[in-house]
């Protein structure tokens, strides 16, 4: 179980270079440039295989530091649990994460789950529940939402034949002004 009361994460005031932290487990391998364009230097990509969203929530008091200012955290994570735990107990880990991260300075951007081609319905289900109830939590809290929807299948299925696996550009376009 996944306890962090109190702890929040703590970033400066001062006018600087933004850094942008990306989270996630191995799909995000690769795709993290394009956000950061054209200043590379001020990236820094965890990629965690197999996190979970308790994971992430354990890992990012190390990434941001005080000095940080106004960072953007991009976080995807959650498809590696999802046929393993229930919805409300993601959920909850969720709602962790998010009260670490909330009032820090800090901007956060959860990406929806993804689903998993060749799956179970069951899987789609939980998945199609989690990523609902995230829209509208992270609409709620303030937080950006990036939903792959219909568009990740789309490119899941092409990388099934012999695809990169990687996000097309223009999809990182969105966050770019963020």
């Amino acid at each position: 179980m996944l306890i962090l009361s109190g702890q929040r994460i703590v970033t400066a005031l001062v006018t600087k270079k933004r850094r942008v932290i990306v989270i996630g487990n191995s799909l995000l391998k690769g795709t993290e440039r394009p956000i950061c364009q054209p200043d590379p230097s001020h990236m820094e990509v965890y990629c965690l295989p197999g996190a979970w969203v308790r994971d992430v929530a354990k890992k990012v008091p190390g990434m941001v530091q005080p000095s940080d200012y106004y960072p953007l955290l991009v976080m995807q994570v959650g498809s590696d649990e999802i046929t393993e735990r229930s919805p409300k107990t993601v959920k909850r880990d969720f709602r962790a994460l998010g009260q670490l991260v909330e009032g820090s300075g800090a901007q956060a951007v959860f990406y929806s789950v993804l689903p998993v081609a060749g799956k179970s319905t069951e899987r789609d289900r939980k998945t199609y529940l989690i990523n609902r109830w995230l829209r509208d939590w992270c609409r709620r809290w303030n937080f950006g939402f990036f939903d792959h929807g219909a568009g990740w299948r789309q490119m899941e299925s092409s990388c099934l034949k012999g695809g990169k696996g990687y996000l097309p550009m223009s999809w990182w376009g969105s966050l770019r002004g963020l």
